[in-house]
């Protein structure tokens, strides 16, 4: 009986060895990207996950050439006003890993249509982001065979900000590979910029300003609350970068009594950055015909994965599914998938699933700080039981290795200790806000309805 082949750790480390170079060559392709054009709001269209990094390589290759015309598939004289790429390299510079390169197409289309505004101190601009999309098959583009080639084009008055940037931020296509989501992308983009800045803060700007730019929904599009912005977007992205780029980013918040008003972010160049292997591709189109078989259309479908992280997908898709299955009944589930991924539904069902650490109890407390405090904790706790399962053990983990030495012989009980459960309220209380300042204890007094 042959005898099975075993891989043997020389050739594993070789193969990672090899993983690792790739990855490397990888992070070394950085492109210049206008600061102008960074942190762009969008009036007509959505800046989904795939548009963000189709744009971003379709600048990488436009700045390697260095002007349209070159490689062009074909004779004619249109073709020497677009640059021109396989769609094999798209796919490939892009981590867009599937073989449905219709998705792809759509997306790479939907860019002309997509129109943007950006404001500087000096200049308010309205503009499209591409003026044109080809795409063209060396045997016909109903053939299954040949070369396929994309071709795209600037409108002449963004073409100088592409090629020669005034002022601009270094990006490296491998660390948006490391994003899963529209908004870890775009968020990570902005707070590129300030990472070498002396203050290391980002502009202070209303949290509604920072949701369409984060989020790349077009501004006529419905505002959320901020609860779910800082939920669905906010922590996704945050976390997405801190996990996977070369920065580190945290919120600031600041509030007119318990609303927050303005957020900003504090960002630091890691001393190190991360080199991991690009992970998963952005595009699972299994999940696509699921979200379809619910009776979503296949370009909607799209949109809608390319706009989520992909656990906020799943579980969503789960959810439904099982209703569907077990009942009640569902009128469209198209309908009731994009009310329950929009609002949340599953991550509200799921705080029930598991028993959660409890909420950290009022205690009996006399003084007007002591009640703030308490308060504090406990609205950290609800934020933190809102994370998905994933990401509290992440914060738990963090807690721990911070935590002071009265707490440490407490730390393997987790949230089951009054103890820990009380530090790691505060602790993730400041976290997520800063130390306390003595205004919002005095706005937390007029909230109560206090005199003094």
């Amino acid at each position: 009986m042959a005898s099975k082949k075993h891989d043997t750790p020389a050739k594993r480390t070789d193969a990672t060895s090899l993983m690792t170079q790739t990855a490397a060559a990888a992070q070394a392709v950085e492109f210049r990207k206008a600061n102008e054009s960074i942190g762009l709001r969008v009036i007509a269209g959505r800046l989904s996950l795939l548009s963000r990094k189709l744009y971003n390589v379709f600048i990488a290759k436009a700045q390697e050439h260095g002007r349209p015309g070159l490689n062009a598939p074909v004779d004619e004289e249109s073709a020497e006003l677009y640059f021109w790429m396989p769609i094999a390299d798209v796919v490939k510079d892009a981590d867009y890993n599937s073989n449905d390169y219709d998705t792809l197409k759509e997306h790479a289309q939907e860019l002309q249509n997509i129109k943007v505004i950006g404001e500087s101190a000096k200049m308010w601009t309205s503009e499209q982001l591409l003026s044109g999309v080809k795409i063209y098959n060396t045997k016909g583009l109903k053939s299954k065979g040949g070369t396929v080639w994309l071709g795209f084009a600037f409108p002449p008055e963004v073409m100088q900000a592409i090629l020669k940037p005034n002022t601009y931020t270094k990006l490296s296509l491998y660390y948006q590979t490391q994003l899963r989501s529209s908004a870890g992308l775009g968020l990570y983009e902005v707070a590129r910029r300030y990472a070498s800045s002396p203050s290391h803060l980002t502009r202070r700007e209303p949290w509604e300003k920072w949701y369409y730019v984060i989020s790349g929904a077009s501004l006529d599009s419905q505002l959320p609350e901020y609860k779910y912005f800082k939920r669905d977007h906010l922590r996704v992205a945050i976390n997405e970068i801190n996990r996977g780029t070369d920065i580190e980013i945290e919120l600031l918040e600041f509030r007119e009594g318990r609303r927050v008003k303005e957020i900003q972010f504090k960002v630091f160049l890691k001393q190190q950055g991360a080199l991991e292997i690009p992970a998963q591709p952005i595009i699972n189109t299994a999940i696509i015909n699921r979200i379809v078989e619910l009776g979503v259309p296949k370009a909607e479908a799209a949109t809608l994965y390319a706009s989520y992280d992909e656990a906020t997908i799943v579980s969503n898709l789960t959810m439904v599914e099982n209703r569907i299955k077990r009942g009640p009944a569902v009128d469209s589930p198209a309908a009731y998938f994009k009310a329950s991924i929009k609002n949340g539904y599953a991550a509200a069902a799921s705080t029930t699933e598991p028993a959660p650490p409890k909420t950290v109890a009022k205690p009996k407390s006399n003084t007007i700080r002591e009640r703030f405090n308490t308060a504090r904790r406990n609205d950290a706790m609800r934020l933190f039981l809102e994370l998905p399962a994933v990401d509290q053990k992440n914060e738990y983990q963090v807690f721990s290795k911070q935590a002071d030495g009265g707490v440490k012989p407490f730390i393997k009980k987790g949230m089951e200790s009054q103890i820990v459960r009380s530090a790691f309220g505060d602790w993730y209380a400041t976290r997520l806000w800063g130390e306390p300042a003595d205004s919002q204890i005095i706005d937390f007094l007029e909230s109560e309805g206090l005199n003094g």
